[in-house]
């Protein structure tokens, strides 16, 4: 499985920063998650929530600041309040993107496509989101950009997801990834995306692993799942190269045994 860090490394790192970010590359992982929105003057910045409370301590928020406004905070880690050409500027050359769009404005997806639309190594990118409009923006002015369904909801299982019907939301957007909360997976699920030959990379919320995640890894795998959206990338990785070097060992036992030599009991 593709290994996706959670807005960056958050567990050893303070979350979307890049800090989280470098951690990231250093443990191994494929690709970082991260969060966009639209600062006053247009510009893409890196933050959960247009709030900037959580990550700067002040009550301040991205839509009402310019980005030279915002330029001037730092984050609770001492890092810079980061914005997306700089992520991209100083990382897409080492690991590959996943930028969430919040909220529905196709304004963000306009500043997104102004970023990394041209990029030489756009195909690095892909562009999620839980709302139609930005993805739908990417799909006519940069149908270049990979783009991505997240859904949600676990009260709302197949085929419901948000305020849309799954196949609704990836027709009219022509995404060719579902990025569906972990626990919403089921091998039906898993089937009818298949069947439309969709990818399929799951997410978890921040304290969703906390407990019990290599049980939640396991049913990752035992579905065949691409990728997972994981707040323990360094732990993830660890736990697939262990498996691996399970199944390997087990593989070559049965490789011997059926080889017509056989192991002894004792």
């Amino acid at each position: 499985m593709l290994v996706i860090a959670h807005r960056g490394n958050n567990k050893e790192e303070f979350e979307n920063s890049f800090s989280a970010y470098e951690r990231s590359v250093a443990c191994g992982a494929d690709r970082i998650e991260l969060d966009v929105l639209l600062t006053k003057d247009g510009h893409a910045v890196i933050n959960h929530d247009d709030h900037l409370m959580h990550a700067t301590g002040k009550n301040l928020y991205c839509s009402d600041l310019t980005r030279k406004e915002i330029a001037q905070l730092k984050q609770r880690n001492g890092d810079p309040v980061p914005f997306l050409d700089e992520v991209v500027e100083r990382f897409l050359d080492r690991i590959q993107l996943n930028i969430e769009i919040k909220g529905n404005d196709p304004e963000s997806a306009r500043a997104v496509r102004d970023v990394v639309g041209k990029h030489r190594l756009v195909d690095k990118i892909v562009v999620s989101s839980f709302c139609p409009e930005p993805l739908i923006y990417l799909r006519d002015f940069c149908p270049n950009i990979v783009r991505a369904c997240l859904t949600g909801d676990d009260e709302l299982p197949w085929p419901n997801f948000s305020h849309l019907a799954i196949l609704n939301f990836m027709h009219m957007t022509s995404s060719t990834i579902v990025h569906p909360r972990m626990g919403q997976l089921s091998e039906h699920f898993m089937d009818q995306c298949k069947s439309r030959s969709w990818r399929v990379y799951t997410w978890s919320p921040m304290i969703g692993e906390d407990q019990s995640r290599e049980s939640w890894w396991t049913m990752l795998k035992s579905l065949d799942v691409d990728g997972h959206c994981t707040n323990y990338p360094t732990e993830f990785i660890l736990w697939q190269k262990n498996e691996a070097a399970i199944e390997y060992r087990s593989q070559q036992l049965f490789n011997f045994d059926t080889s017509g030599e056989h192991v002894h009991a004792h």
